[in-house]
């Protein structure tokens, strides 16, 4: 019973820190998609700014995960010996898996903020920011268009 436990904690460990390793930078870093694409920018001024939380991952790992610790935790002491152990077995699995995808999804969130600018033509765009940018209503800001996505920046006089 121990072994298994710990062989199936074993695991998850290892693939919970081999989907997450990175190398730090020093400077910022942009998809490779990016490099050597056009974007454009228009000037505007930030005229509401708001926390918003964007929702977290929610894939297989979190599932499998939540499995594995759910049906280890339910295996009786000296393994399965009839059908309504199985089915407990079974129905732990199960519990742990959804138990598992709503705990990555929770885990994996981010506080964000959206950011309504009025654009110098008029127009009026809104952007959720998943850093915490410190704008403020009135900031005079670029908005940034990229192939990806968009961005707000502080606007610098030149």
């Amino acid at each position: 019973m121990k072994t298994r436990l710990w062989l199936g904690f074993s695991l998850a460990g290892a693939v919970f820190v081999s989907a997450g390793c990175t190398f730090p930078s020093s400077g910022p870093v942009i998809p490779a998609n990016q490099a050597n694409q056009l974007q454009t920018t228009e000037p505007g001024t930030v005229v509401r700014v708001a926390r918003v939380t964007v929702e977290g991952r929610r894939s297989n790992l979190g599932q499998y995960g939540g499995g594995v610790v759910g049906g280890a935790a339910a295996l009786p002491a000296g393994g399965v010996k009839n059908t309504g152990e199985a089915l407990g077995v079974a129905a732990a699995s199960v519990v742990g898996a959804v138990v598992g995808e709503a705990t990555e999804e929770y885990l994996t969130r981010k506080e964000a903020e959206e950011l309504t600018v009025l654009l110098e033509d008029g127009r009026m765009v809104t952007i959720v920011e998943t850093t915490q940018t410190g704008f403020q209503v009135g900031d005079k800001v670029h908005v940034i268009h990229r192939p990806a996505g968009a961005q707000v920046a502080l606007a610098l006089n030149l």
